[in-house]
């Protein structure tokens, strides 16, 4: 190995700059995190999810984030078109924040830096205002005797062996697809067809406990019979791809029959493990209230498609103040 050649002595700092660097990492070694509030542990939870659109319904996307502890969860939402679609029911315009230890609510409006209060059973609805030149909705338009009834499901779950990595989880893929067979009442079938593709994750480690303190949040939610609590992401159909079948099946279907329709998967045998990312194509075929606003699948194309993907599930430390209404900000009641 060639030996080093000979160069100039390395200077030496002086005194003034080795006490300058001292004072920088004596003030770096202090530095105060601007939030003063305690950090406790906190179940983290990103979903994203996008969507093909479907008849009236507008192509979109969105980003749905929750924070959880036992007994208080903040969610928020951003979304862009798809309507209410896209949009969990029990989001309105800005941050919501639920303190079981409270009974309380707020939903905040950050750009006018306000905050509504409700109870945790929900905010009193008025009453809507009747108006003779609006159609009724659910059916009662065009074609309203025409209605179907579901006569049979099969659900069936297949492992394709394949695993991979996927947002810092190990995940294996399952191919389901759930067929359900309409009929109307002139006995004419169609055939409503949901091929998902699921990739799962087991249960173990960060995500056991992330799970755990979600869990113990909606359970002490429901016993103090609260509002409907967040969606579930880890339903075998995503919460906006049941709100698209139900939205397409309302002209025909209704509102307890397609309850009762999109709860079947949920009777049926579960895919194992936690989904962290699901694609969903819905196709619908056959003649069945033909007609009727319901137009079927072109050949080789699903109605719409959805993708559901979780990008973070973890626990993290989190400031208290997380969970609470800033101080400038107006609470209204």
């Amino acid at each position: 190995m060639p030996r080093r050649q000979d160069s100039a002595p390395v200077p030496i700092p002086s005194a003034a700059v080795l006490a300058a660097a001292l004072l920088a990492a004596a003030c770096a070694g202090t530095r105060r995190d601007p939030d003063p509030t305690p950090l406790n542990p906190t179940a983290a939870l990103e979903v994203r999810t996008a969507g093909s659109g479907m008849q009236d319904i507008p192509a979109f996307e969105g980003t749905v984030l929750t924070y959880t502890r036992a007994n208080m969860r903040r969610t928020e939402s951003r979304h862009k078109g798809g309507g209410a679609v896209a949009r969990p029911a029990d989001i309105e315009s800005g941050p919501r924040i639920e303190r079981l230890d409270r009974k309380l609510v707020w939903t905040l409006d950050d750009k006018a830096r306000r905050a509504r209060q409700c109870p945790l059973k929900g905010c009193p609805v008025p009453a809507p205002k009747k108006n003779p030149g609006v159609r009724p909705a659910d059916g009662a338009g065009k074609d309203a005797t025409c209605r179907l009834k579901t006569s049979n499901m099969v659900l069936i779950v297949e492992p394709t062996g394949k695993k991979r990595r996927l947002n810092g989880f190990d995940v294996t893929q399952y191919a389901v697809k759930w067929a359900t067979t309409f009929h109307d009442n002139a006995s004419r079938r169609s055939t409503g067809t949901v091929d998902l593709d699921i990739w799962t994750a087991e249960t173990t480690g960060d995500l056991r406990d992330a799970l755990a303190a979600e869990k113990a949040f909606e359970d002490a939610h429901g016993k103090l019979g609260g509002a409907d609590a967040e969606a579930d992401y880890f339903a075998l159909l995503p919460p906006a791809a049941a709100k698209m079948i139900a939205s397409y099946l309302a002209p025909s279907v209704s509102p307890t029959d397609r309850a009762a329709f999109l709860a079947g998967p949920k009777k049926a045998d579960k895919v194992p493990g936690v989904p962290i990312l699901t694609t969903v194509r819905w196709n619908f075929s056959g003649e069945a209230c033909a007609g009727n606003a319901l137009p079927p699948s072109e050949a080789g194309k699903p109605l719409f498609t959805l993708t559901s993907e979780v990008r973070v599930h973890r626990m993290e430390p989190r400031h208290d103040s997380l969970f609470a209404v800033p101080k400038d900000y107006k609470i209204t009641k």
